[in-house]
């Protein structure tokens, strides 16, 4: 059973490819499994990894070099925390596993909860909801 702060490989879908008309993601990447809610547990809400350090304005986590050993990542990276796709479990065609590759630990996946609630509650969160 995937949880919160499991990683997996996903062809994520940008929220600036979502506006230009794609469907798809253009390459599978880590993204992180941050939200997983009684009212919809079939749904994953996946926020992306990068390895290049985003723009200042937009909000995002470095990740420490021993929680990128812990969700099998490169260091060093990035957890994208203004956007997220959201996807049935059922439906998740671009997920390239069900197994994750790694997962953060739970203190980890509480500062991210923190940084997506601030970030939600100044609008800036953005849901690209796949089908």
């Amino acid at each position: 059973m995937l949880k919160a702060g499991d990683l997996l490989r996903y062809c994520y879908l940008w929220a600036r490819e979502a506006d230009a008309g794609e469907e798809s993601g253009r390459k599978a990447r880590p993204v992180c499994i941050v939200v997983r809610t009684p009212a919809t547990p079939a749904a994953l809400f996946l926020f992306p990894l990068t390895s290049q350090k985003p723009d200042r304005s937009r909000p995002h986590l470095a990740i420490s070099e021993i929680e990128c050993r812990r969700g099998g990542l490169d260091y060093p990276s990035w957890l994208i925390l203004d956007e997220f796709n959201r996807v049935q479990v059922d439906e998740a065609y671009d997920l390239v596993t069900t197994k994750p590759i790694g997962a953060f630990s739970p203190a980890f996946v509480r500062k991210i909860a923190g940084v997506i609630k601030e970030t939600a509650a100044q609008r800036r969160l953005r849901s690209i909801l796949r089908k």
